[in-house]
């Protein structure tokens, strides 16, 4: 189980490690995106592509908050509570945090205690 931060304005945040296809890892804060329930990770397209990861899937159109956009899928490896995953991440530009999809949820328990300052996900 691994315990997240509250942002100023009640966001919830967690620390993933990146793992690039040269093995270096990179820690990186995540934003709980509630809207993202199809994936579990987004980036923007230029931390993508420095990390090496290989491409599964070019253009593939998805409904966002924004309307419709184009992402690309990309093969990634992340530690999460110590255990090494390799998903499926969608990348596109302008994507100003990295994103933590709720597909998690279908695997991990997501605990959010505002009031007493918990956040925790395993």
């Amino acid at each position: 189980m691994i315990s997240g931060k509250f942002g100023e304005i009640g966001e919830l945040f967690f620390e993933i490690d990146l793992i690039a296809a040269d093995g270096d890892v990179l820690p990186v804060d995540v934003l709980v995106d509630t809207g993202f329930t199809t994936g579990y990770l987004a980036i923007d397209t230029q931390d993508a592509q420095s990390l090496g990861w290989p491409v599964i899937v070019r253009d593939r159109t998805m409904r966002t908050a924004q309307g419709e956009d184009t992402f690309t899928i990309y093969e990634g490896k992340i530690l999460l509570d110590g255990i090494e995953y390799t998903i499926p991440v969608h990348v596109g530009a302008g994507i100003p945090e990295p994103l933590l999809g709720l597909q998690w949820l279908t695997n991990m328990r997501l605990v959010v205690d505002s009031p007493l300052g918990v956040l925790t996900l395993g």
